[in-house]
């Protein structure tokens, strides 16, 4: 293996980046930092270190449905920096902490939550790929035409 393609931008994770492209997301453009970034191990170690034992297993493990609230609060504070087409109803929802709140702790969005999730991977993965990136890595198209080609069936 060559470490080089194991590499990652470390100060593109921090500093986040837009992905686009996002499975079943239509047109939705997010820029997020990546997970894993200091800020959200910060915000987790934080948050984990503050729930009270009494809202602890016996063994000081955190529930799962807290452990859920507390990753949405630090996508929603440290993860999402902003976000491209989104609409409700046709009518722009523009960005803020709060809105992207809203719509993230709602179970109802639960897909916009874990698009915000999915994207953060991308950039934590070692970034999204441009559209120039794609297209230089693309086979060449076929002219549609079989002349030439060996036809096999099985």
């Amino acid at each position: 293996m060559d470490l080089k393609s194991a590499k990652v931008d470390g100060a593109l994770i921090e500093a986040g980046e837009w992905v686009k492209d996002i499975p079943e997301m239509d047109n939705l453009e997010l820029k997020v930092r990546g997970l894993g970034c200091v800020e959200f191990k910060r915000y987790l170690a934080k948050r984990y270190r503050l729930v009270p034992k009494g809202a602890r297993h016996r063994d000081g493990s955190i529930d799962p449905n807290l452990q859920d609230v507390i990753a949405t609060d630090a996508l929603v504070e440290t993860v999402l920096l902003d976000w491209r087409n989104v609409e409700e109803g046709g009518v722009p929802v523009p960005y803020s902490k709060d809105v992207a709140r809203q719509y993230l702790t709602n179970p109802d969005y639960r897909p916009l939550r874990d698009a915000v999730s999915w994207a953060a991977n991308v950039v934590a993965s070692g970034g999204a790929l441009s559209d120039e990136d794609v297209l230089g890595n693309s086979a060449p198209m076929s002219n549609g035409s079989t002349a030439g080609a060996a036809i096999t069936t099985l």
